[in-house]
């Protein structure tokens, strides 16, 4: 890494002039001696911060884990394709957190992107490396509006297979693993490219390759990354003493649970680790992580932004919301759950700290991207079993926010007090601000 230089008010000034990271500045084991073994759809923050991080690591370790080949299938995103490009695949990880109340901070170079490609520009390209025996892993992350069957990554993914069966078919088996938050994301984009490769032949040839060739794996991810502000991102420049298009700001805390045979994936993916977990059920993991972590982001993110809190560290330390979202964990998710009680406790407490992490510039507008799907996947199964006023404020802010209908609350909508407790919210949210607290205040003494 090159020599740091100190941050101070010059550090904007400082951050243009200083010399962009390249493979220059890589020592740590010989990445061109590392065959291309993972193909990634998607090149966004979660997946640096997760899957290349934990190939990295691997290889640190002598795991000879390959190295990644990543597709951008969206527009928005190409210019991220031609920053790793630029800086040859490589890009500065930074944690920060905290752990037990004490300050952590790791900063570190991410060596294991070979190359990115662009899905619209250079798709034949794409489909010599599905075709590469040497790949044997193929991971994903199109978000949860991306992963339907008539949006494009599914059937790109099929076609990618489809080279692969049609030029390769004797190649090794080949793990799909698909990192969206869909409950059982493996199965389900199994029968999407399933119904997809129909397109290939009637003879079903292609499908029982599929069947026999390709192992479509769920997987739960949990880590936080957020992009940090300009003047923090040209702070941390100016410490490095390079620049970084694609510098990712992530918390301590790690988890990638990979459902598999683990000894079958052990042999081409050797990237277990104490934060990638391969087992043959991660059910607990899923169920942990989706409600007591994603299901309180989405059910707070409508609230906060009515109440004009940007981030959900600044929600943590507000006098209404803070004491909200710890009520909602432990008096109102935890026991609509059938999670153990004491390790739901012990991860609640976890997540709480990690809200309140003071480097993570996590802003609600952006948890609320596709709120309507995330609120009846994530929070509405909550409602069905445990109806309670936090639950039912949340559902009166987020049909306030959406301005959804009342039946998209789904099944919730047809609990008649559940019903009225949320209609009754929603008029006191009709007030504005003052509504907002008020709500919070009567919750905090109906609890």
């Amino acid at each position: 890494m090159a020599p740091s230089v100190a941050s101070d008010g010059r550090s904007h000034s400082l951050s243009a002039v200083l010399p962009l990271l390249t493979g220059a500045l890589w020592r740590a084991y010989r990445r061109d001696q590392l065959p291309e073994r993972v193909l990634q759809f998607g090149s966004g923050m979660l997946l640096r911060g997760l899957c290349a991080a934990a190939v990295d690591t691997a290889n640190r370790a002598a795991a000879r884990a390959g190295r990644i080949v990543v597709v951008q299938s969206t527009a928005e995103g190409a210019p991220r394709a031609r920053a790793l490009n630029a800086q040859d695949g490589l890009f500065t990880l930074v944690e920060r957190g905290l752990s037990g109340g004490a300050p952590v901070e790791r900063v570190g170079l991410i060596g294991a992107i070979s190359r990115a490609l662009t899905a619209d520009d250079q798709w034949n390209v794409v489909r010599d490396v599905a075709a590469n025996p040497e790949i044997q892993v193929i991971v994903s992350n199109s978000s949860e509006a991306g992963f339907r069957i008539d949006a494009p990554f599914p059937g790109r993914l099929t076609d990618a297979l489809h080279a692969r069966f049609s030029r390769a078919p004797e190649a090794p088996l080949v793990f799909v693993i698909p990192t969206e938050l869909v409950p059982d994301n493996g199965p389900r984009l199994a029968a999407m490219v399933r119904e997809l490769a129909e397109r290939y032949d009637r003879a079903q040839t292609f499908r029982d390759w599929l069947k026999a060739r390709v192992r479509f794996c769920s997987s739960l991810v949990d880590r936080i990354t957020t992009a940090p502000p300009p003047d923090q991102h040209a702070a941390l420049e100016a410490t490095l003493g390079y620049r970084d298009a694609l510098l990712t700001v992530t918390e301590p805390y790690a988890l990638w649970a990979i459902e598999a045979d683990p000894a079958e994936l052990r042999t081409v993916f050797p990237v277990e680790s104490a934060t990638v977990v391969f087992a043959p059920d991660i059910a607990f993991y899923r169920e942990r992580k989706l409600r007591l972590l994603n299901a309180v982001h989405t059910a707070a993110a409508p609230l906060a932004l009515l109440a004009g809190v940007r981030t959900v560290r600044d929600a943590t330390a507000h006098r209404l919301l803070g004491p909200f979202l710890k009520r909602l964990l432990f008096e109102e998710i935890i026991p609509a759950t059938d999670l153990p009680v004491g390790e739901a406790r012990a991860f609640a407490h976890a997540v709480l700290e990690r809200f309140a992490n003071p480097w993570l510039e996590h802003e609600w507008c952006v948890i609320a991207t596709n709120q309507e799907d995330k609120f009846r996947i994530r929070v509405v199964p909550l409602i069905v079993r445990r109806r309670s006023p936090g639950l039912a404020l949340a559902a009166a802010a987020h049909l306030t926010f959406t301005r959804a209908p009342f039946d998209a609350l789904g099944e919730a909508a047809r609990i008649p007090e559940f019903a009225a407790a949320t209609t009754r919210w929603m008029a006191v949210l009709a007030q504005g601000g003052g509504g907002v607290e008020a709500a919070l205040g009567e919750t905090a003494r109906c609890t």
